[in-house]
């Protein structure tokens, strides 16, 4: 059993980081890379740097008190072989940025586990499924930026904002050909299919049996966790383990367009994950685009009514 296995094992309830890019691209004094978004901070500014880490340090703080595991991700997210070599950055960025959180990690002292993960995103836009490769260009693609992340210290490898199952089948070959434990997340819409059309059962069941080593779960994110509750019954879900959730419960593509942080209340965002993990055991929850350390405080502890 790896170790993200026995932790989803373990322990009914686990945290996921909020958002951590968002947050800075709202950080004044904060310019986030066209291309690599935050990622390289990790080499400064010094206070630039320092603010990425304080956010990181928010999560640790709060799961920490509480006395519930967390899963926190690299900011390795678009760091695929292509943007690397056109923004001319060091090869080893991705290798840096997991040593920068472990690092992090590692000077924290918790009772309960803190998991880092090295983490992958789509070739093209999140929200475009029609532009999303093949399994087979995918798993080309994506590969070299997997085999570095495998090589790394971190506990487990997660493919992020993927909004068609091909493009998810074929990084899912790339990550079972690893010796990593994996999780794949699908980017969902209004009515909780794959933005490509996919129920998620059928999404999550095609990946299964179409790798050498599934996944050892599946994820949600940049979606809200109604979508999810509105259109599957109890028990049709049994491999989804994680949501990192929008603050906002519009659709995404509006979301894409907005020119500002949108969120609906703190209070009813934590309610509706609450009724998630409840409906569907779904035991990882967390943040996505607008959420902030209030959203994962009421995961914790919800106000009440």
């Amino acid at each position: 059993m790896s170790i993200l296995s026995e932790l989803l094992a373990r322990h009914p309830k686990i945290l996921a980081e909020c958002a951590i890019a968002e947050r800075l691209r709202r950080t004044p004094g904060i310019t986030l890379h066209p291309t690599l978004f935050n990622t390289p901070l990790i080499y400064g500014p010094a206070e630039a740097r320092a603010a990425m880490s304080s956010l990181y340090q928010e999560y640790l703080d709060a799961a920490g008190e509480a006395d519930l595991p967390l899963l926190l991700t690299a900011p390795t997210w678009r760091l695929d072989a292509e943007r690397i070599a056109t923004a001319g950055v060091s090869d080893s960025i991705n290798e840096d940025a997991v040593s920068y959180l472990l690092q992090i990690r590692d000077q924290y002292r918790s009772s309960s586990p803190v998991l880092v993960g090295a983490l992958t995103g789509p070739k093209n836009d999140c929200y475009r499924p029609d532009l999303a490769p093949t399994a087979e260009e995918s798993e080309n693609f994506h590969s070299r930026q997997i085999e570095q992340l495998a090589e790394t210290p971190a506990d487990f490898l997660l493919s992020q904002t993927l909004p068609a199952v091909g493009e998810a089948l074929g990084i899912a070959r790339a990550m079972a050909a690893t010796n990593k434990p994996y999780l794949i997340s699908f980017c969902t819409g209004l009515d909780g299919k794959v933005l490509d059309g996919t129920p998620l059962p059928e999404a999550m069941d095609f990946i299964d049996q179409r790798v050498s080593r599934p996944p050892d779960g599946y994820f949600v994110n940049c979606t809200h966790p109604r979508f999810i509750t509105a259109n599957y019954g109890v028990g049709t879900l049994t491999r989804l383990i994680g949501i990192q959730a929008n603050a906002s419960s519009k659709d995404v593509t509006q979301l894409d367009a907005s020119t500002a942080t949108e969120a609906d209340p703190v209070e009813d965002w934590a309610s509706a994950m609450l009724d998630l993990h409840a409906k569907h055991q779904v035991p990882t929850l967390g943040g996505c685009c607008g959420t902030t350390l209030a959203h994962m405080a009421q995961l914790i502890q919800p106000k009440k009514k």
